[in-house]
């Protein structure tokens, strides 16, 4: 994917990445170019957690609306970028039906409209780095400041083999309820696909279940059909 940089001297702001404006009163007071935002929004991407290349394979252009189920997702998408009060959006269902493809173009629309940094947390490898910084306070801390204060995150595959014999780990359970209530209660942006359902995820924890369908509100959908992958 090339660089979505292509101008090497702005003809706006002639090379000097600000716009520089005089008030009547004298004082002087300057607001970023579109050059220097298209430089953020590049960084932004690059920082993200997912490979660049990806974006321009996964974007709303490029997901396919072949089937009655794929059309929904992709209204879902686009009612949800244009409400500016939603704090979160989901994709909840079977595997191979498009949710990860729908929640990466959502991640980089927010970051290039609302010109916002966005994180992305895979959820299987996430979660064994936190838990084995959770008795390491320094290092837990730093890696759960990252996931609970960047605006926009978007957590894949949630919850993702999170049982095993004896049931629901414990330590998925607190740190993922930790991570989200931070959200919730800060209204940061939050971006869930998951093979679980909301009502699952309720089952196994309430208090985690309530808090997302909070969250994603009237932009949670259950997804089903043919899984495109096979």
């Amino acid at each position: 994917m090339q660089s979505i940089i292509s101008i090497s001297k702005c003809p706006i702001c002639n090379g000097k990445e600000y716009i520089f404006h005089i008030s009547e009163d004298g004082y002087e007071s300057a607001e970023p170019c579109e050059c220097l935002i298209a430089k953020w929004t590049e960084n932004w991407l690059r920082h993200s957690g997912i490979d660049y290349e990806e974006y321009q394979t996964k974007n709303l252009g490029t997901f396919l609306t072949d089937c009655e189920m794929a059309e929904k997702m992709k209204d879902n998408a686009v009612k949800f970028l244009a409400d500016k009060q939603a704090t979160g959006c989901g994709y909840f269902g079977k595997s191979g039906i498009g949710k990860t493809h729908i929640c990466i173009a959502i991640s980089q629309e927010l970051t290039k409209k609302r010109k916002l940094p966005h994180k992305y947390f895979a959820y299987r490898a996430e979660i064994q780095k936190l838990k084995a910084t959770m008795y390491h306070d320094e290092a837990y801390q730093e890696l759960m400041h990252k996931w609970t204060n960047c605006p926009i995150l978007y957590i894949d595959d949630f919850l993702k083999f999170a049982t095993n014999k004896d049931g629901m780990q414990t330590q998925d359970l607190q740190i993922m309820f930790d991570i989200i209530n931070s959200r919730y209660i800060n209204k940061k942006i939050t971006i869930f696909s998951s093979e679980l359902t909301v009502k699952e995820i309720s089952n196994i924890d309430e208090a985690l279940g309530s808090r997302i369908y909070s969250m994603i509100e009237s932009y949670g959908m259950k997804c089903d059909g043919k899984n495109r992958r096979l």
